[in-house]
C-alpha cells in the first residue's frame, strides 16, 4: 500500500531529474570545450574531456568581449531601473487617484499589447533615427523605456489596487503628499513585485539582438547579443565556448537574486490576503 501511495510521486522525480538533465546537458557539452584547443575540438567527441585543460580560453574570451559585455549591463541595467520607477508612479496614479478619462487612458495605453512589436519596429526606428539618437545609447534607452512600460503598468496596477487603501488614507491624514506617499509608502510596499518585473525586464532586454543591431550595427558601442557571434568567430579554439558562457554570468546573477523573492513568496507582500 505505501508503494502504491508512493508511486506517482516517484514518477514524478523521476520525470523532473530526467527534465533537469536535458537542461544541463547542453551546459555541460558547452562547458567541456571550452577547456578544450582547436585541435581537440575537431578530433574528439563532445563527450571526452579535454587532455589538457586549457582554463587560459577564459581569458581570452574575456578580454574580448568585456566592453561589449560592460555595455549591455550598463544600459540594461539603467533601463530596468527607469522601466520599474516609471511604471510603478503610473500605476500608482491610476490607482489612488481620479481623474477624468481614467478607464478610457488606461485602455490605451495597454492597447498596443494588441499589436505585434514587429509591426512597430520600422516607425520607432524612423523615429529614433530622424531625432538624431541612432547609434547612441540614448536612442536604444528610449526605445526600451517606452517599449517596456505596457506589461508592467498592468501589472503594478493589479498588484497596487489589492493594497489596503486605508493605507494610504491613514498617510494622507498624516499630512504626506502624493510625492511623499509614494516614495514612503508606494515603493516599499511594491518593493518585492518590482524587483520581480525587474529580474524579467533585464533578461528580455540583455537578450536583445535585433533593435542593438539596427541601431548600432557592430560598433564598439554595441550590446553584447549582437556582436557576440563576430567575437566568437574571432577565436579558433574553446574561447568562443567560453564566451557563450561568460555572456550568460549576468543572468546567472540576476536568476539567484529572483529565486529569494520566488521561493519565499515575497512577491504576494502588500497584498490584501
Amino acid at each position: 500500500m505505501d508503494i502504491e501511495s508512493k508511486f506517482p510521486q516517484i514518477i514524478l522525480i523521476v520525470f523532473m531529474v530526467l527534465q533537469l538533465a536535458l537542461a544541463l546537458l547542453p551546459i555541460f557539452i558547452t562547458v567541456n570545450l571550452s577547456f578544450k584547443d582547436a585541435v581537440g575540438i575537431q578530433a574528439t567527441t563532445v563527450w571526452s574531456f579535454p587532455r589538457t585543460w586549457l582554463f587560459s580560453n577564459y581569458a581570452k574570451a574575456f578580454d574580448g568581449m568585456f566592453g561589449y559585455e560592460l555595455n549591455s549591463v550598463f544600459i540594461v541595467t539603467v533601463t530596468t531601473v527607469l522601466v520599474i520607477f516609471i511604471s510603478c508612479y503610473i500605476a500608482y496614479l491610476f490607482v489612488r487617484k481620479n481623474f477624468p478619462l481614467k478607464s478610457v487612458l488606461f485602455f490605451l495605453i495597454i492597447l498596443p499589447m494588441l499589436i505585434p512589436s514587429v509591426i512597430t519596429l520600422t516607425p520607432s526606428y524612423l523615429v529614433v533615427f530622424n531625432l538624431g539618437l541612432k547609434g547612441n545609447w540614448p536612442g536604444l534607452i528610449l526605445y526600451y523605456v517606452a517599449g517596456s512600460q505596457i506589461a508592467n503598468i498592468f501589472m503594478l496596477r493589479v498588484f497596487l489596487n489589492q493594497q489596503p487603501g486605508e493605507l494610504y488614507e491613514a498617510a494622507c491624514i498624516d499630512g504626506d503628499g502624493d510625492i511623499g506617499i509614494f516614495f514612503h509608502l508606494c515603493l516599499p510596499l511594491s518593493y518585492p513585485i518590482m524587483m520581480v518585473q525587474a529580474i524579467g525586464i533585464f533578461g528580455g532586454l540583455y537578450n536583445d539582438y535585433l533593435w542593438p543591431l539596427l541601431m548600432f550595427n557592430g560598433s564598439s558601442n554595441s550590446t553584447l547579443m549582437p556582436v557576440l557571434q563576430q567575437v566568437s568567430d574571432r577565436m579558433a579554439d574553446g574561447s568562443k565556448y567560453a564566451a557563450y558562457l561568460i555572456s550568460g554570468i549576468p543572468l546567472v546573477i540576476t536568476t539567484v537574486i529572483s529565486l529569494k523573492f520566488f521561493v519565499n513568496g515575497e512577491f504576494a507582500s502588500g497584498l490584501k490576503i
